[in-house]
């Protein structure tokens, strides 16, 4: 026989078709890990990077632009102060609990009002006066939605 040819039943192996070797699984896990932890460190050199660069930006604003982030903060506050206001003269002159009134505009929370009352089962009505006609002394016999109308109107006088 010659010395590239091989014997009869065997077969010439090339190096692809060798197995494969196993693989050192400890070694891919020391690897991985080295890189999780690099990866780590670069992202908390970037949090630190973006920390200081929110600190230089809100230093180099001007003191208009400080001063337009305070003005529209108290917008902000007074727009919720009337909203407060207004649900509270609705709910007195319609004799609803304030707690359940919603919406964002006078209409809508009146409307909301008009709405409870006609949930409760009385026609929606005018500004309540306390006592009107009456004199004064302890509560006169009513319906009890008169009478818990008229405590709701009073403490809301009170406050």
């Amino acid at each position: 026989m010659a010395d590239n040819e091989t014997p009869q039943g065997e077969t010439a192996e090339t190096p692809a078709q060798q197995e494969p070797k196993e693989t050192d699984w400890k070694a891919e896990a020391r690897k991985w890990e080295d890189r999780a932890k690099a990866n780590l460190a670069t992202a908390k050199a970037n949090e630190d990077a973006a920390r200081r660069l929110a600190e230089i930006e809100e230093s180099s604003k001007t003191e208009a632009q400080k001063a337009l982030d305070r003005a529209e903060a108290a917008e902000k506050r007074a727009a919720e102060m009337e909203l407060r206001s207004v649900r509270a003269e609705v709910a007195a002159a319609k004799g609803v609990p304030v707690e359940l009134l919603a919406g964002s505009t006078h209409a809508e929370i009146e409307a909301s009002a008009d709405a409870l009352l006609t949930f409760r089962g009385e026609a929606p009505k005018g500004p309540v006066i306390p006592n009107q006609g009456k004199t004064p002394g302890p509560a006169s016999a009513g319906t009890p939605a008169q009478v818990f109308g008229e405590f709701l109107t009073n403490q809301l006088n009170r406050s």
